[in-house]
């Protein structure tokens, strides 16, 4: 349980075998193909042979994807079908998924012709969105009983236009009269904006009229493309638009009624995606006319059988061997079904260095003690067990969706452990509802009645966790051939902390304490400043050294939030209960309490979970992480068939 094991592949092959052996490699699934690009452009590289690609292949494919993608999406609206929140994919063996495809002419014309309902729709949406415009602006002019196309006669002119609301229209009336009296003026409409006008005139007084209106903010408006009054002119549009929706919603129906090929659509939707991973992969192997090479990773394991398989098939030069000192695999963890889901935490963070330690089996086991214990309440724990196990259960998860239920599974687990240490059942729900005549005693004690007691094995807790990871560091050390490195940072900082530590104990401890802290300060003072020169430097550097010790201390403390997040849940909880026993246990009492008691344990539950789940991850990366782990490593992505919606078994997968 650890970082697995990673050989180099090498292979060369001939040209016309390319295809099919890219295939094989992809159906079994575990060899990661790097990238030759760096080694073509090399001179010893250059002039033998040239980077294989197919970009024009790979775009095509992605425009087809596109379109199947919307397809699928469309339908998704129409598909009444009930899908659970965890819906696995839909399993086929490769010999049935290997006969779909090639019956797939008429899921293609599905997808061709929801992208035409697509674009009718889309033009239809515009066109009702242009009438509705249309509308909006003519709704004021609605009571204008002259046609709109008429702007002029032989002798007089007609403009429509707006003023700003403050302006007096009686009185610009009255100067439009005064100023020309060949003119007439009508006040259409008017909102909280601005007044709507119709002015009639001769044409020859076009300067004087517009000089009135403009003083007063005028602004003309004109209807164009328009024939007829603006009555018409709405009426047609809303008889338009009434047409929109009945063409809209058959075309709706033709699409609702094709949701039977959804499925098919999403197994022509994988196809493309796993044509679209051969075709790209060609970018990282290098080529000549006759012979292709290509260059990867995969887990020493399987290494056995890749060979077998590849040279029983063709005829090719294939090396696996061990990696160089000074290479760098991908990074593929290997954990028992406990460890496994704590993976996540750690790939949050960074994965491990290829040369590094798998932190994930050290660590699983504190992150569960310490996430039950910050809800720590039975009650809460078993509803977490419950519902994430029926999810477990139900579902076949996978990847990032598999470990975080699996994590809050276990979780469930540890806070049902420690809520029946601490007697925490929904906080003190029994005592509550019975008034005190019965009670759930804790099987430990009671962290809100004795918190010092807790605080304590807070601390206790993080040393132990400090302690493991310093073991950690030292066999790192000693794996690289730096025993005595071991011994002078790791161990002597053991014999010093755990003097203090013993000093605070009394009595014969305290007398072991003090002699142990002071033969591992003396110890430290002597070793820590090894690597300065000059005897004075070193010792100055070994004094300065023991200053580390507060950093410890620091660490230590850190864990004073398990107490703190603890007495949270409790606290909260005992609120909750007794906000909902306020009213006493007669009917509607009882359907409060009952409201009350969902809703907030509810809350409770999901605020804590999510408070554990972020504290108990910081300390590791803070706290633990900081004393030995090393990061950095990139994830091992084998070359296989990454599909979406449907999950392909075939017999030469490993």
């Amino acid at each position: 349980m650890a970082i697995v094991k990673m050989n180099k592949l090498s292979l060369i092959g001939l040209e016309s075998d390319k295809d099919a052996m890219i295939e094989c490699l992809m159906k079994m699934g575990v060899v990661e193909i790097t990238n030759l690009e760096q080694k073509i452009a090399e001179d010893q590289w250059a002039d033998l042979v040239k980077r294989d690609g197919a970009e024009d292949e790979v775009a095509c494919f992605d425009a087809d994807i596109t379109k199947v993608k919307s397809a699928i999406d469309y339908l998704q609206q129409y598909d009444k079908r009930k899908k659970g929140l965890f819906e696995p994919k839909k399993t086929i063996t490769y010999d049935v998924y290997a006969e779909m495809i090639h019956n797939l002419d008429k899921t293609w014309e599905v997808a061709e012709q929801i992208g035409k309902y697509d674009e009718q729709l889309s033009a239809l949406r515009a066109e009702e969105n242009k009438l509705s415009n249309l509308t909006g602006t003519l709704e004021p002019w609605r009571s204008l009983t002259v046609p709109v196309d008429i702007t002029s006669t032989q002798a007089t002119m007609v403009a429509l236009g707006v003023v700003p609301v403050l302006v007096d229209i009686d009185g610009l009336e009255r100067e439009l009269y005064e100023q020309v009296p060949e003119s007439y003026m009508e006040a259409v409409n008017a909102d909280k904006d601005q007044h709507y006008l119709s002015v009639i005139y001769y044409t020859s007084y076009e300067d004087k009229v517009m000089q009135v209106l403009k003083q007063s903010g005028f602004s003309r408006v004109a209807f164009k493309e328009l024939q007829g009054t603006i009555q018409e002119n709405i009426t047609k549009a809303e008889n338009r638009i009434k047409e929109i929706e009945a063409e809209r919603s058959q075309i709706e129906k033709r699409i609702a009624g094709l949701t039977g090929e959804k499925d098919q659509l999403e197994i022509l939707h994988d196809h493309l995606q796993v044509q679209k991973d051969r075709k790209k992969v060609l970018g990282n192997i290098a080529k000549t006319e006759k012979i292709f090479m290509l260059e990867g990773w995969l887990p020493a394991k399987n290494s056995e059988k890749v060979e077998k398989s590849m040279r029983e098939q063709w005829d090719c030069v294939l090396d696996i061997s061990a990696q160089d000192a000074e290479e760098e695999p991908p990074v593929l963890l290997e954990n028992n079904a406990f460890v496994k889901p704590f993976e996540l935490i750690t790939e949050l963070y960074s994965l491990p260095n290829p040369k590094g330690i798998d932190a994930n089996p050290f660590m699983a086991p504190f992150y569960f003690v310490f996430f039950g214990l910050m809800i720590s309440d039975a009650g809460y724990g078993l509803i977490m067990a419950i519902l994430t196990g029926i999810i477990i259960s139900k579902y076949k998860l996978q990847g990032l969706a598999e470990k975080l239920i699996k994590l809050l599974f276990l979780g469930g687990i540890s806070t049902f452990i420690w809520g029946a240490l601490f007697g925490g059942w929904f906080g003190n729900i029994v005592d509550a509802v019975t008034n005190g005549t019965y009670t759930i005693p804790p099987l430990w004690f009671n962290p809100l009645n004795d918190p010092m007691k807790l605080l304590l094995w807070s601390f206790i807790f993080g040393g132990v966790q400090l302690y493991v990871g310093m073991g950690i560091q030292a066999y790192k050390l000693i794996r690289d051939g730096k025993a005595l490195d071991a011994l002078f940072d790791v161990g002597f900082w053991y014999i010093f902390l755990t003097g203090l530590v013993l000093l605070f104990l009394g009595g014969t401890a305290a007398t072991v304490g003090q002699y142990m802290a002071l033969a591992g300060a003396g110890l430290l003072v002597i070793t820590q400043g090894r690597s300065q020169k000059g005897i004075i430097k070193k010792f100055m550097m070994g004094i300065l050294s023991l200053y580390n010790v507060t950093g410890f201390l620091s660490d230590v403390l850190s864990y004073s939030r398990l107490l703190a997040l603890g007495l949270a849940t409790g606290v909260i909880a005992t609120v909750v209960n007794t906000m909902g026993t306020l009213f006493g246990f007669n009917v509607g009492g009882i359907i409060i309490l009952i409201i009350v008691f969902i809703g907030g344990h509810a809350f409770n539950i999901l605020i804590n979970a999510l408070g554990a789940y972020v504290h108990a991850s910081r300390l590791q990366y803070v706290e633990f992480f900081g004393k030995f782990y090393e990061g950095g490593g990139k994830a091992f992505q084998p070359f296989k068939m990454n599909t979406k919606y449907i999950e392909l078994k075939d017999k030469e997968a490993i």
